[in-house]
């Protein structure tokens, strides 16, 4: 069982390796560019993503998610380690299904979406969670 929690040295970076602190770091990182482009130019979000134009009620709501992102990072600040890396998987798997994923598929509506902007949140969340599982493991 102990050789299973070890990581593998392919993982390993400078002699570190990839730890719950590092994703929770690399999550808030990740929204904070987000949540920075909704609170700044909420129209290149809706522009960027989907062949649906920007309105003023899509920047509003951009606007209002950019706000939650950043008290949602703020918050991840102040838990202890442990906490904040349940919280950060989490938000990353809340956010992959009701943002890309679902635009992707068309679970919840029929969306537009467009290529190849819209592969870089596909590709963010899976890598934020691959790295999440590797660093559950690694402890």
């Amino acid at each position: 069982a102990t050789a299973l929690k070890q990581q593998p040295k392919a993982l390993a970076v400078r002699g570190g390796g990839i730890d719950k602190a590092g994703v929770v770091k690399a999550v808030n990182i990740a929204w904070g560019v987000y949540a920075a482009q909704m609170l700044l130019v909420p129209s290149k979000i809706q522009n960027d993503h989907f062949e649906a134009k920007a309105t003023t009620s899509t920047d509003f709501a951009w606007r209002g998610h950019g706000v939650s992102i950043a008290i949602g990072i703020w918050a991840l600040t102040k838990l202890d380690t442990e906490d904040a890396f349940k919280i950060a998987m989490a938000w990353v798997a809340g956010i992959g299904i009701a943002y890309p994923y679902n635009a992707k598929f068309n679970w919840f509506d029929t969306y537009k979406v467009k290529y190849p902007m819209h592969y870089v949140p596909e590709v963010l969340m899976i890598a934020l969670l691959g790295a999440g599982f590797v660093a559950n493991r690694a402890e």
